[in-house]
């Protein structure tokens, strides 16, 4: 797994051992922040069930001005910590957060600010995708995102976008995007 573009493109991330944790491919990031663009410019962005981090490390390398990571895992922080050493973020770029992603995007809804990103792999076999689509349905109703993505595996059932948001589901391989956005 490495960084796909940006300041600190090539290089490489580690990863938890083990099977717990599932890295968003290289070719579904690069899809994924093609999609994104210019968006990501500045902008703060959540990695919800961030794993090693790759996805807010991506966003991070292409000019996202700060990342919450979010994970329940100790190893997954430990390897985001190791990830960012690595790449010389600066120290204010980055929180780290040991919690679940539903509670703490819960939780710090209030708190977000207007034209976040949010981007959640949470592991495919849970309910924990539809809880946090749920979530991003409610936030955008409240304007506080600019985009929100959820990969998954195709299996959930996720609501309709609000009026004025639109649904865009993309297939890579075994992986499906989902993104909510303002509709143009």
């Amino acid at each position: 797994m490495r960084i796909v573009a940006g300041r600190w493109r090539g290089r490489r991330l580690v990863a938890p051992e083990g099977l717990a944790t599932r890295p968003t491919t290289d070719r579904t990031r690069e899809a994924l922040f093609s999609i994104l663009g210019r968006r990501v410019d500045g902008a703060p962005v959540v990695d919800l069930c961030c794993g090693a981090g790759g996805l807010g490390l991506e966003a991070l390398s292409r000019g996202a001005a700060v990342c919450d990571f979010v994970d329940t895992s100790p190893r997954a922080l430990a390897a985001v910590r190791a990830n960012l050493a690595a790449c010389r973020a600066e120290p204010d770029a980055a929180r780290l957060h040991r919690a679940d992603a539903v509670a703490w995007l819960a939780a710090a809804a209030p708190r977000l600010a207007e034209g976040t990103i949010l981007l959640a792999d949470p592991p495919y076999a849970e309910r924990t995708g539809a809880a946090l689509w749920d979530l991003f349905l409610d936030l955008s109703a409240r304007g506080r995102l600019a985009v929100a993505v959820l990969e998954h595996g195709g299996a959930h059932a996720l609501r309709a976008a609000p009026a004025g948001w639109r649904r865009d589901d993309r297939r890579y391989g075994a992986a499906t995007l989902s993104l909510l956005e303002p509709s143009p």
